[in-house]
């Protein structure tokens, strides 16, 4: 299993993330289940994501909580093995997202923290230590960017938004995100990995939403 893990951080030191959009959901405009594309820093795939759980019960979730409801996402190797699972439960205010690999052995955490002025997530260890942070301003004009902090508070990588275009944006809704990777070990850059996709799902997708 770690072995699937490294590939998937380690090679590298970009990682995008591409959103996956089905017609039906382009012509209709519900939200339907969130799967993902993940590319490295030469197009290639590298694995892929998708959220667990379906039916009518949870599309309604869906559109009711949004963002806040249980949400459990699985990462899939090229191979379509399992090599990640990420679960938050519902939440309020402050989500917490737990990482596991594919044999459900804890990997760590990442968790949201109250701050006025800023979007905050903390990075977790498997032993519950706090090794870094991803902070982004509340208010924004345009820069949609998350600063990633290690803990002598040195910038040290960013999870962007990027914009595949006019055209597409228009007529798909497409989301991609790019995430640049620390010089960390790659324990801790999975970790990272999944802040970036709790990113997408507390942010970029409240974002969208309101548009």
């Amino acid at each position: 299993m770690d072995s699937e893990l490294r590939q998937l951080v380690e090679p590298t030191n970009e990682i995008f993330i591409r959103q996956v959009k089905e017609w039906g959901e382009i012509l209709t405009g519900f939200e339907t289940s969130n799967k993902y594309k993940v590319l490295n820093s030469k197009g290639d795939q590298i694995a892929s994501l998708a959220e667990r759980g379906g039916g009518i019960w949870k599309f309604i979730l869906r559109q009711v909580m949004r963002s806040h409801r249980n949400l459990e996402i699985s990462v899939f190797s090229q191979s379509s093995k399992e090599i990640l699972n990420l679960h938050r439960p519902f939440y309020w205010l402050f989500s917490d997202m737990y990482v596991n690999d594919g044999n459900g052995q804890n990997r760590g955490l990442v968790r949201s923290r109250f701050a006025i002025f800023s979007h905050t997530r903390e990075l977790l260890d498997e032993k519950g230590k706090v090794f870094g942070y991803v902070k982004a301003p509340r208010i924004r004009l345009w820069n949609w960017s998350f600063k990633i902090y290690d803990m002598n508070d040195e910038k040290v990588g960013i999870i962007s938004k990027k914009w595949g275009g006019i055209l597409r944006e228009l007529f798909t809704d497409a989301d991609q995100f790019g995430l640049q990777l620390p010089q960390w070990s790659w324990e801790k850059r999975v970790i990272l990995f999944a802040c970036a996709v709790t990113i997408d799902l507390d942010f970029f997708e409240n974002k969208k939403s309101r548009e």
